[in-house]
């Protein structure tokens, strides 16, 4: 499917949000796991450019560098250690970049796919009859160009966090319509099947925050 037909999908499923263009949609030819897959890898490499391209016009480490060289004098470092641990920073933050922007071309693919399996795999336990790549398909027919849009939304400071919360809410808003068509469900069975997956995603994300601010904190205590 070419990148012209991609984004008809696109923008019929986001322009008219319901359970007919998902139907429509289902029974089209390219609806099978090539094109989800090839979308969902799609949206990774989107990410991975745009972020890449942030990195190499803003460089934070360059910016971040003269307000963490004094911190280090002002610490009683001398010349020489600030310097090799400046080294060590950047060499660090160029590292991470890398792994980050790896993550994203892999992580974005793969989250979509597990998320989708997670849907199917509740959708079955309350009588679901759709198939998996059915399912997969039509949450990449949305979850693919939010993703884009999302990342996009990233460069407008502030006003971009809450705009892509709002899409946050379009994409359930989006996944309820798509799992219900594709397995014939009643609404209140398809709101089960989205929201016991969501909340095991709510709080394995919760309990990471936590963990990762009781680090830091621990972390700020060592150095203080």
């Amino acid at each position: 499917m070419d990148l012209s037909g991609s984004v008809q999908v696109w923008q019929r499923v986001l322009a008219k949000p319901g359970e007919a263009v998902f139907a429509a949609e289902m029974e089209k030819p390219y609806a099978r796991w090539g094109t989800a897959v090839i979308w969902l890898f799609a949206a990774g490499l989107v990410a991975v450019l745009v972020w890449l391209l942030i990195f190499l016009l803003l460089d934070p480490m360059e910016q971040s560098q003269p307000l963490m060289r004094d911190f280090l004098q002002q610490s009683g470092m001398s010349e020489a250690a600030v310097e090799e641990t400046l080294a060590q920073m950047e060499g660090t933050a160029e590292t991470s970049m890398f792994l980050m922007l790896c993550t994203m071309l892999i992580g974005i693919p793969g989250l979509a796919l597990a998320w989708s399996g997670a849907l199917w795999l509740m959708a079955k336990l309350l009588g679901g009859n759709g198939s998996l790549e059915k399912q997969t398909f039509l949450l990449a027919s949305f979850i693919v160009p939010l993703v884009m849009v999302s990342v996009l939304l990233y460069l407008l400071p502030l006003l971009g966090f809450f705009l892509i919360i709002a899409l946050g809410f379009y994409n359930l808003y989006l996944t309820f319509f798509a799992v219900k068509v594709a397995h014939g469900l009643t609404a209140g069975q398809t709101a089960g099947v989205v929201a016991v997956p969501l909340a095991a995603v709510l709080t394995i994300t919760c309990c990471g925050l936590t963990l990762w601010l009781s680090l830091a904190m621990t972390a700020l205590g060592t150095i203080s």
